[in-house]
């Protein structure tokens, strides 16, 4: 089993009394203490992933709040879900503007109990929506033109707390405190804290196994615990992801049995097939990685609309299996029959047969920009081009967020 070094780390933020009230949590691309890659939702949902999984949430905090920076893509597919709602704040990137899907989605953050931050804030006309929204407000104080008199003033008036970001000096420390805001983060306290991990690569034969056993049917969760505890990797992320997710277990979630019912078949598939897709298509353009997890969602949304609600997972497993053969070097025909599909399902992928294959055919006219081909299925199958159009978007979000994880 190969291992490879994972880097994290964390900066406490204090309160008026110099207590800690939590840790922001930043994604690293190696040792050197910062991040080198200019792919916001790439250290956005790796910062997400390594705090919940790679390194546990509990361990990270120490009972404090974390805060966590999202993306807009992150945000829109509401992959902050993997966190606690009572011990997390979700930051949001300065560069987000705030047009009516961030609105949307920011409400229903906070109808989910988490708190919300405006990272690296300077206040502009069209802002005050999302101020409304939010409970924390993060200022550059060595910013003259974000910390102006008019943002202080609005975020105090929306109710949010003023934090003071790159506190340097005591002097700004004090000025900060003067000034009205309430939190204190910066170099004046310390750097931030690297923290590094081992994380353990699944061979790809197991990633296979995985991916063929949550494809059946009935899925035995025997045979399920019996692959993941081959593999480090798989047992940590799992018994993390449910422990620290903010699940609500009422007792620790300790053996992988009892992890594995706790989560359900539905999302136990849909876990293994992002992990496993992803793991398989090591070394690949990271294009085939997004199409595959792309035509996997939008077959299972499409489902609803063709009416075939009830066949929604095996509309994503043939979504995943329509790029096997790409991702795995293998005639299309051989990856099908080793995973051990429903025949339907099979003669959906290889050839295209009803019920399943014009739903694929469908997807592939729809990622390849061919309109008039899609509105032709979407009419033969019954489904509304709008709707076709609004599930298009909501896959293309869900498939490059998970695709950055790569």
């Amino acid at each position: 089993m190969s291992m490879a070094d994972i880097f994290i780390a964390r900066q406490p933020i204090f309160d008026r009394q110099e207590l800690v009230s939590g840790y922001e949590i930043l994604f690293r691309s190696g040792p050197e203490n910062r991040f080198e890659a200019r792919d916001v939702d790439l250290a956005a949902h790796q910062g997400l992933e390594r705090t919940v999984m790679s390194f546990g949430f509990d361990d990270l905090t120490n009972g404090k709040l974390a805060f966590v920076n999202l993306s807009r893509r992150v945000l829109l597919t509401e992959l902050y879900a993997l966190l606690p709602p009572n011990r997390s704040v979700v930051e949001l990137l300065e560069t987000i503007e705030p047009d009516a899907e961030v609105i949307a989605a920011c409400q229903r953050l906070k109808g989910q109990g988490y708190r919300l931050a405006l990272d690296d804030f300077t206040y502009r006309p069209g802002f005050d929506p999302l101020l409304e929204l939010a409970d924390i407000v993060k200022i550059d104080f060595r910013d003259p033109a974000a910390r102006t008199a008019e943002a202080i003033e609005r975020a105090g008036r929306h109710g949010a707390s003023l934090l003071a970001e790159k506190i340097e000096t005591q002097d700004e420390r004090l000025e900060a405190e003067q000034a009205g805001f309430e939190l204190f983060q910066g170099y004046y306290y310390c750097r931030p804290e690297m923290l590094k991990n081992r994380a353990p690569s699944p061979t790809k034969t197991n990633y296979l196994r995985l991916l063929r056993e949550v494809g059946q049917q009935e899925v035995e969760f025997e045979r399920v615990e019996a692959i993941i505890r081959q593999e480090l990797a798989f047992s940590v992320r799992l018994l993390r992801y449910l422990n620290s997710a903010g699940f609500g277990w009422r007792y620790q979630v300790d053996t992988l049995n009892h992890a594995l019912r706790l989560l359900g078949v539905k999302q136990l598939r849909k876990w293994v097939s992002a992990v496993a897709t992803v793991g398989l298509a090591e070394g690949k353009p990271e294009e085939l990685v997004t199409t595959a997890l792309f035509r996997a969602r939008l077959a299972e949304l499409l489902a609803d609309p063709v009416g075939l609600t009830q066949a929604d997972l095996q509309l994503f497993f043939g979504g995943l299996l329509s790029v096997m053969d790409a991702v795995m070097d293998q005639p299309l025909e051989q990856v099908v029959g080793s995973m051990g599909v429903s025949p339907e399902l099979a003669a959906g992928v290889l050839r295209r047969e009803p019920p399943f294959g014009p739903v694929l055919d469908l997807v592939v006219a729809q990622e390849r920009g061919d309109f008039s081909q899609m509105e032709s299925l979407a009419g033969r199958l019954g489904a509304q081009p709008d709707r076709v159009q609004e599930a298009y978007r909501s896959a293309a979000n869900w498939a490059s967020a998970l695709a950055a994880a790569a």
